[in-house]
C-alpha cells in the first residue's frame, strides 16, 4: 500500500536557510500538485500568500524539487525555492510602524504549509517552520540620545563587529527591523534606525540631520556586544543614499553596503512644511545646520512624480531627466572616496524608482578617480527591480519595483551571500 509523504529538510530553519523538499510513496508517473500557504509570514505585520506546483512522479514515485522542475506551476525550471518565492501575496501590511512603542517584533517566525493533491484530493501534508530572528536574539527599544530605533543582539563571549540599518522611503521601523534581525541572527549585532515616519521624528524626508545617524553610530560604539572599531552600515533605497552620505562624515564608520543606491544627495520633499501649499524642494539631509546640495527637480516633476506612483507606474525616467538637468551636479555628488572602508553597492538594471546602476558605476569611477584605498564591490543584476532584499521571500510584486519574479528573487538570494561574505571579509 503507497503511503504519500512530503519530506522537508531542514523543516526548522532560519528564514535565509534553504530548505530540500521530496515527495514520496506515490504511483509511478502520477501528476501530483504541491500547494504552498503562508498565513502569518510577516514581523510586526501582515503577510499572506500561496503558490501551487504540479509535478510528474518518477517510476519509483518520488520527486525531488532540487534536480526536478514542475510542469506548470507559479514558477518555471528546476529551482529547490521556488515555491517560496513565487508566492502571490493576497495581503501586505505593517501594524504600528511608525510607533516605536506599539511597534512589536512578532511574530519570530511562520510557517509554510505544504499539501499535496491528487486529482484535487489532498494526499499529504507538512508544515515548514521559517524563523524570522534566532531565539537567543534579544530586541531592546532604543530611546537613548534622541534615537529611535530596535536594537537585535545575542550573546557573545567577544564584542562582535555591528551593523547600523537604515531603511528606505517607506519610514518607520518595520523593514528595517527584518534586515536588522537576520544580521543579529548571524551574530552581527544590528541597530535598525528610524529616521522619519517613527513617534516624533520628521513626518518628511526633509533635512535629515547627519549627526542623527552619527549618534546612532556612536551608540552601538558603546554597547558590550559590539566591537568600537568594527561599525558597518547597511542601507537599502533611500537609506542607501544616507548609508553613504553618512560614512563620507562619520570616520568610525568602517564598511558601507548600499542595496540601490544614489550617488547624489536627492530632493527630500517638495514643501518647506507638512501640508504647506507653496512649492519649496528641500534636501533630504542637512550637517552642522545646513542642508546639502541637493539634485533639485520641477514643481512639473514632482507633480508627475505623485501621479506616477499612483496609478503604480515607474519614475526613474524622472530621476534621470533632473540628474541630467542638475546644473550642480557636482555638488550634489556624495564624496564617496572620503569613505573609511570598504564598499559593497547592490544594483538592478531594471529599477523602477530610480537609476541605481548608473548610480553605481559613477561612484565606482569616482572611487578609481581618487585611488580610493580600500576595496570596492559592485554587483549588478541584469532584469531585475529595485527590491534587492533577502532571499526565500514572495518576489511576485513588480509593478512599482521592476524586474521579474524569477530574476528578483535570483538577486535576492545571490546577494545576501554576498553581503555577509563583505561582513566577514571586512572584519575578519
Amino acid at each position: 500500500m503507497m503511503h504519500p509523504q512530503i519530506d522537508v529538510s531542514p523543516a526548522t530553519a532560519l528564514l535565509d536557510v534553504p530548505v530540500h523538499i521530496t515527495l514520496s510513496g506515490f504511483m509511478p508517473h502520477q501528476l501530483i500538485t504541491l500547494h504552498a500557504t503562508m498565513t502569518n509570514g510577516l514581523p510586526g505585520g501582515e503577510m499572506s500568500a500561496s503558490s501551487h506546483a504540479i509535478f510528474q512522479a518518477d517510476e519509483n514515485g518520488f520527486v525531488d524539487l532540487v534536480s526536478q522542475a514542475p510542469l506548470f506551476g507559479t514558477y518555471e525550471g528546476i529551482d529547490p525555492m521556488g515555491l517560496f518565492w513565487s508566492m502571490n501575496v493576497q495581503t501586505l501590511r505593517y501594524y504600528s510602524s511608525y510607533s516605536l512603542e506599539d511597534f512589536q517584533f512578532t511574530p519570530r517566525s511562520t510557517e509554510i504549509h505544504l499539501t499535496a493533491e491528487v486529482k484535487q484530493k489532498p494526499v499529504a501534508k507538512a508544515v515548514v517552520k521559517r524563523i524570522f530572528v534566532s531565539r537567543d536574539v534579544s530586541i531592546q527599544k532604543v530611546r537613548e540620545d534622541g534615537l529611535v530605533g530596535l536594537f537585535f543582539s545575542k550573546p557573545h563571549p567577544e564584542p562582535r563587529p555591528a551593523v547600523l540599518v537604515l531603511g528606505g522611503s517607506e519610514g518607520g521601523i518595520g523593514s528595517c527591523s527584518q534586515f536588522a534581525a537576520l544580521f543579529a541572527s548571524h551574530g552581527y549585532p544590528a541597530l535598525a534606525l528610524a529616521y522619519f515616519q517613527c513617534d516624533d521624528l520628521p513626518t518628511d524626508i526633509q533635512q535629515i540631520p547627519i549627526e542623527y545617524v552619527q549618534r546612532a553610530v556612536q551608540w552601538l560604539k558603546r554597547q558590550s556586544t559590539v566591537h568600537p572599531g568594527q561599525i558597518a552600515v547597511f542601507g537599502r533605497s533611500k537609506g542607501a543614499e544616507l548609508a553613504l552620505v553618512t560614512a563620507s562624515l562619520e570616520p568610525d564608520i568602517r564598511a558601507v553596503i548600499a542595496s540601490s543606491p544614489s550617488s547624489t544627495v536627492n530632493i527630500g520633499t517638495d514643501r518647506a512644511f507638512t501640508d504647506a501649499e507653496t512649492f519649496s524642494p528641500q534636501s533630504s539631509w542637512s550637517f552642522r545646520g545646513e542642508p546639502l546640495p541637493f539634485v533639485t527637480w520641477t514643481e512639473a516633476q514632482c507633480q508627475e512624480s505623485r501621479e506616477r506612483l499612483d496609478s503604480g507606474r515607474r519614475i526613474d525616467q524622472i530621476h534621470k531627466a533632473a540628474w541630467r538637468a542638475c546644473e550642480w551636479l557636482e555638488d550634489a555628488e556624495i564624496p564617496v572616496e572620503k569613505i573609511n572602508g570598504p564598499i559593497l553597492l547592490l544594483s538592478a538594471d531594471d529599477d523602477h524608482w530610480w537609476p541605481a546602476a548608473e548610480h553605481c558605476e559613477r561612484m565606482v569611477e569616482r572611487l578609481k578617480a581618487n585611488q580610493f584605498a580600500h576595496p570596492v564591490v559592485h554587483l549588478r543584476y541584469a532584469d531585475t527591480g529595485h527590491s534587492i532584499r533577502f532571499p526565500y521571500i514572495p518576489t511576485t510584486r513588480t509593478q512599482l519595483n521592476g524586474g521579474t519574479p524569477k530574476n528578483n528573487a535570483h538577486a535576492s538570494e545571490h546577494s545576501w551571500q554576498e553581503v555577509l561574505g563583505f561582513l566577514e571579509r571586512s572584519f575578519s
